[in-house]
């Protein structure tokens, strides 16, 4: 009985099947749901709201400001702008947090509460039962050797995206990546919070601390913010190109790289 509702359960959390769910399936959904609920109101309300709506009591004293999980954005997914996150996505950041705010890893959670967690937020918006972000998801290649294996190799991408930084994220990066450019003054995000660019001088950001996370900020933007998509406006090997530069700021602000590494 136990194999059988937890086949069940996955089927649903995976994608809506193209045949109607039967009624141990419906019965099994809305039993994860329930789970996932109190597991919200345990561990998510302080700041995310009892009704999931970023109002929870401590949400006045947090910036950024929790997510609204009703009707706002989700910044952090593999799908395009407009699209869900998968349910990937979200297991993603229930699992790491997101680094410099108030949103801890909670990796230490059973996986069972935290697939009961993603059903439950699955469940308070529609979309993600009509969209299938589960196919529309992109797919990253690993990091190009030619470029990530070597200090030489990653010096020499950089100093290719270089120009490609200053053209498009200086504006707000700044110029040695600190995000203190000289639009962050009047940087909002969706909702008219002030909102501040990422420091990329550092280890991490929110969106993940591999090159790969940051060629997905890069290529899919992060909704709901003032980062704007670039799958479109620079080739591949441009977006790997602007991902070493950031390695390099991280580099050069850890005392990895000597003056003699300049890209000038």
């Amino acid at each position: 009985m136990r194999r059988l509702l937890w086949i069940s359960t996955l089927c649903w959390m995976s994608t809506l099947q193209a045949e109607p769910t039967t009624f141990t399936q419906a019965m099994t959904s809305q039993q994860l749901i329930a789970s996932g609920q109190e597991a919200f109101l345990k561990r998510c309300s302080g700041c995310h709201g009892a009704t999931a709506e970023g109002n929870g009591p401590a949400a006045p004293m947090l910036n950024p400001r929790p997510r609204n999980l009703v009707s706002g954005y989700f910044k952090f997914r593999s799908t395009p702008p407009g699209v869900l996150p998968t349910v990937s996505d979200l297991l993603r950041t229930i699992d790491q947090g997101v680094p410099g705010t108030s949103m801890p890893s909670f990796r230490d959670v059973s996986n069972q509460e935290k697939l009961a967690l993603v059903a439950y937020i699955r469940s308070l918006r529609p979309e993600f039962l009509e969209t299938r972000g589960d196919q529309l998801s992109l797919a990253i290649s690993p990091p190009p050797k030619e470029i990530f294996s070597r200090k030489e190799t990653l010096i020499a991408a950089a100093k290719r995206g270089l120009p490609i930084y200053q053209r498009n994220c200086r504006m707000c990066h700044g110029d040695g990546g600190k995000g203190d450019g000289p639009s962050t003054e009047e940087m909002v995000d969706s909702d008219d919070y002030p909102i501040k660019p990422a420091d990329l001088t550092k280890n991490t950001i929110k969106s993940g601390p591999t090159a790969k996370d940051i060629f997905k900020a890069i290529t899919l933007g992060i909704e709901g913010a003032p980062m704007p998509t670039y799958q479109q406006t620079l080739t591949e090997a441009e977006r790997w190109d602007l991902t070493a530069y950031v390695f390099y700021l991280r580099g050069r602000a850890a005392g990895v790289y000597s003056e003699e590494d300049t890209l000038q």
